[in-house]
């Protein structure tokens, strides 16, 4: 027996609806930029996006199935919805998850051709049949652990399930911190630090250095990023993997700090004295597999 009554369909629009079709001016500057075949790449990309998203559509209304459909970008009340169903890829998914406490989510990947979902179960070849699945209740649900981000200045504390960095808004910039991990403390300076959990562990946090997890594996880890080598400069806080009964702290010494929260769909100050811990969340997200 189907237990979601109130299903929100989330999609997003595509780069092609959002640059080309949107403005002719621009289409025009755009277009004598880019060579035909990059143009194409993106129209067709733009109409599988779009049939995934009818075909969908279609499918639930067959099965007689509510829902309501939203583009991703404005103001929505997650907590109205028991089953979140993102149409597009894995930013579709990471910016609904992060609104997100017990409600459950599943991705669709509108174009597996292009589109990155490595969240996304639900593809245009498979939807039908897991749908079916979703209404007969035989359907699988993973937890995938969260990071709990909790701010010293009255910041509404968040649970994220990618990644965050935390650095110097100028990516040319210095970034200058207080890292405290168990008891260990010491001032960085570096490019700044990642934080990943596991779901996480094969994104930015991985490009500099860190270690792949299994993704719903209840670790998680941090890695500095390009620490300053100077004369008589040691580091003990390198990088390193945590149990899930740890914590990390990060005191801010610079003026124009920010926290990137799941790359750029967040992004909040973090200046000089400003303070995050950083925990594993007691809320893993719910995620239809």
């Amino acid at each position: 027996m189907n237990k979601f009554k109130n299903i929100l369909l989330l999609y997003k629009n595509s780069t092609y609806a959002s640059y080309f079709l949107s403005d002719k001016r621009r289409m025009a500057q755009l277009a004598g930029l880019l060579n035909n075949q990059d143009i194409k790449r993106f129209r067709r990309t733009h109409e599988n996006h779009f049939w995934t998203l009818s075909y969908v559509e279609a499918v639930l209304k067959d099965r007689k199935v509510r829902f309501k459909k939203i583009c991703r970008g404005t103001s929505i009340d997650y907590s109205k919805f028991d089953l979140i169903i993102t149409v597009g890829g894995d930013g579709t998914f990471l910016e609904a998850a992060r609104y997100l406490k017990d409600q459950v989510i599943w991705g669709v990947n509108s174009d597996p051709s292009w589109s990155v979902g490595r969240f996304c179960s639900g593809n245009p070849r498979n939807f039908e049949k897991m749908l079916d699945d979703v209404l007969a209740g035989k359907v699988k649900i993973k937890h995938f652990n969260r990071l709990s981000l909790i701010f010293d200045d009255g910041t509404q504390p968040m649970n994220v399930l990618n990644d965050v960095l935390i650095c110097h808004q100028n990516p040319g910039a210095l970034s200058r911190y207080n890292l405290t991990v168990g008891r260990v403390r010491e001032e960085h300076k570096s490019s700044g630090v990642w934080v990943s959990t596991a779901a996480g562990s094969t994104g930015g946090i991985y490009s500099a250095g860190g270690r792949p997890l299994p993704q719903e594996s209840k670790l998680f880890e941090y890695r500095p990023r390009e620490l300053y080598r100077g004369r008589g400069v040691r580091y003990h806080l390198t990088g390193k993997v945590l149990k899930a009964s740890q914590k990390i702290s990060l005191l801010s010494l610079m003026r124009e700090g920010v926290v990137f929260v799941v790359g750029s769909h967040v992004c909040l100050p973090f200046s000089f004295g400003a303070s995050i811990h950083i925990k594993k969340s007691s809320y893993p997200l719910k995620v239809l597999l």
